[in-house]
């Protein structure tokens, strides 16, 4: 802390193929401090404010290092961000030997926290809690459309994130029962997907399953939209934005699931966030999407943490993230789960995740049933 300042390091992608996550994760978490300072700062430290310092790191995963080095190198009190699993998996080799902590707000690869790392602390949803999610929106999928034993094509980002994210899925659906009759890899430098949505779209696939990042699940949706035609039923955009696909494709996206954004209408949805709405859109001028939560939750955690250790040294604030808890009226803008804490490896006991559909041009939650808008339509 200097001139009663405490700053944060954000190491995020604020530019490149990412950054339609980093951006509003970046924005989401600006206005938790903006709530903060206003409220008074951190009152433990005598009402200290707090400040975020950026890191770009461009959407690639070289800079992880680099720019985890700038971070603690600046002394920061702790650091939070990152939006590719391999970014952060090299940075956090440099913030752990630091003692410094990192609040994941977007990687979700299991290898982040099978390090075994104490200084991490996963605030998006693990791969694990990821691909469960996508299994059980699958199945009320099927189960609604009334398709009995469903065949699931998958394309997968070659990258930590896609491995961990295929290898979680394949572990559940060793009970989920899936039958999986393709399987397609691609790299994380692919732009042109017309090879992998031709080969999607020619399988008997009842569900086409893309474990990739938002502009995948994207382009993927336009080829199918303009230039081939699905046979599925299903189509679930994995790591694709509601609020992104609806802005780019409107009603060319019918019938896609992807991830679903938290809207002042959403069931369970608490009062904190119609604040958080508001004030993001007075600011932004833009509806926030879920990256943007996950950004504003991970600062109020470490706010949290600031608070309870007294302190803004890194060790200390690392200490105690461990025991901290956000509820509905600390800091949890989620609608569900209504507590949010960590387990012993520093992934969240219960992560959140919904899944909505583009129907009519306009996203709907439809997954978990607690909030859902909308039954779950055939694609296409």
């Amino acid at each position: 802390m200097k001139d009663g300042k405490v700053v944060l390091g954000e190491v995020t992608d604020l530019s490149g193929v990412a950054s339609s996550y980093g951006i509003p994760e970046s924005q989401g978490a600006q206005i938790a401090v903006d709530q903060i300072n206003a409220a008074g700062g951190i009152k433990s430290l005598n009402g200290a404010k707090l400040e975020i310092k950026k890191y770009d790191t461009a959407s690639s995963t070289d800079n992880g290092t680099t720019k985890a080095t700038a971070a603690v190198g600046d002394k920061v009190a702790a650091v939070f961000g990152g939006e590719i699993s391999d970014t952060v998996l090299a940075g956090i080799n440099v913030t752990h030997r630091a003692g410094t902590a990192w609040l994941v707000s977007g990687g979700t690869a299991d290898q982040i926290h099978q390090r075994g790392y104490d200084t991490v602390f996963q605030v998006a949803k693990n791969s694990t809690q990821f691909s469960q999610g996508w299994v059980d929106t699958a199945k009320l999928a099927a189960g609604q459309l009334g398709i009995a034993n469903p065949t699931v094509a998958i394309a997968y980002s070659q990258t930590s994130y896609g491995q961990d994210f295929l290898n979680a899925f394949e572990t559940i659906n060793k009970t989920a029962g899936f039958r999986v009759v393709s399987k397609i890899g691609y790299p994380i430098s692919t732009t042109d997907f017309s090879s992998v949505a031709a080969r999607l779209a020619s399988t008997p696939a009842d569900i086409i399953f893309n474990i990739g990042y938002p502009a995948d699940g994207l382009n993927l949706a336009k080829l199918f939209a303009t230039k081939y035609s699905a046979r599925a039923k299903i189509f679930m955009a994995g790591g694709a934005d509601a609020g992104d696909v609806v802005s780019q494709l409107k009603t060319q996206a019918d019938g896609t699931l992807v991830l679903g954004d938290v809207t002042p209408s959403t069931p369970g949805a608490p009062p904190a966030f119609k604040t958080f709405y508001d004030q993001y859109r007075a600011k932004y001028k833009a509806a926030p999407n879920s990256q943007a939560l996950f950004g504003y939750v991970s600062v109020q955690f470490a706010a949290a943490a600031f608070e309870k250790a007294k302190s803004a040294t890194p060790s200390e604030v690392a200490k105690v993230l461990k025991s901290v808890t956000l509820t509905h009226t600390t800091g949890n803008i989620f609608p569900s789960p209504s507590t949010l804490s960590f387990a012993g490896n520093g992934s969240l006991k219960q992560a959140p995740f919904l899944a909505s559909q583009v129907v009519d041009g306009a996203a709907k939650v439809v997954f978990p049933a607690a909030a859902a808008e909308s039954k779950i339509q055939p694609y296409k």
